[in-house]
């Protein structure tokens, strides 16, 4: 099976993980590329046997995973209008599944946060309802990507939603077809794992819509 990287060539993918932090620096990108997603400057590496100068094709059998983003000199909790307006929203697709793999991720992150000393994260029903909304907005209008054409930033798309936090990240993955398959390409991810073992976070959402293997992982604090 062909593997989609970064650059969307083929059918396997994670990409680069974002979060927002009200403490935050910013790292020095040292990767051979930088690109900018709604603002925020991502290093994107390029494995050294196919880099080329001004873009990544797909590597056969290995899927290419991106470095750790940075993230704003000077970020700031974001403010929460009294009565936010939420947007319409289209009902959460019936996978089949996505509720059992919700609570399946959550087990296998919370045992790689135990293993590193930290608490517990809580599965958080509002944020995987709109998780999965991200997920099936990728699905139906074709793109990979954080920032969605529909909702803009998931920051953006969270407070549209009336979800309020003091920090935010967010995970996206897809053609991985399992829990185990998706959470383990999460960990071996510095960017991902980053969110993962975040110790400023305290709940977590999950949405996946199964045709393309679409996944969604929210994360506040």
């Amino acid at each position: 099976m062909k593997r989609k990287i970064f650059t969307f060539v083929s059918t396997l993918a994670l990409s680069a993980a974002l979060i927002i932090s009200a403490q935050a620096a910013s790292p020095t990108c040292t990767t051979r590329s930088r690109t900018f997603c709604f603002g925020q400057s991502v290093c994107i590496p390029c494995p050294p046997s196919v880099c080329q100068p001004s873009s990544c094709p797909s590597a056969p059998n290995t899927p290419t995973l991106p470095d750790e983003p940075e993230t704003p000199d000077t970020p700031s909790t974001p403010d929460t209008p009294d009565t936010p307006s939420t947007p319409d929203v289209p009902e959460t697709p019936d996978t089949g599944s996505s509720e059992s793999y919700a609570q399946q991720v959550l087990t296998l992150v919370n045992r790689e946060r135990a293993a590193n000393g930290l608490s517990a994260l809580k599965l958080d029903d509002t944020l995987s309802r709109y998780a999965a909304v991200k997920s099936q907005d990728m699905h139906d209008n074709g793109y990979f990507s954080h920032t969605s054409p529909t909702y803009g930033s998931p920051f953006d798309m969270m407070k549209s939603f009336g979800i309020t936090y003091n920090y935010a990240g967010e995970n996206i993955a897809m053609g991985y077809s399992s829990p185990d398959a998706v959470v383990t390409a999460w960990m071996n991810s510095a960017g991902h794992r980053a969110n993962i073992l975040s110790a400023n976070f305290t709940a977590m959402g999950l949405g996946y819509v199964a045709d393309g293997g679409y996944w969604t992982q929210w994360f506040i604090g």
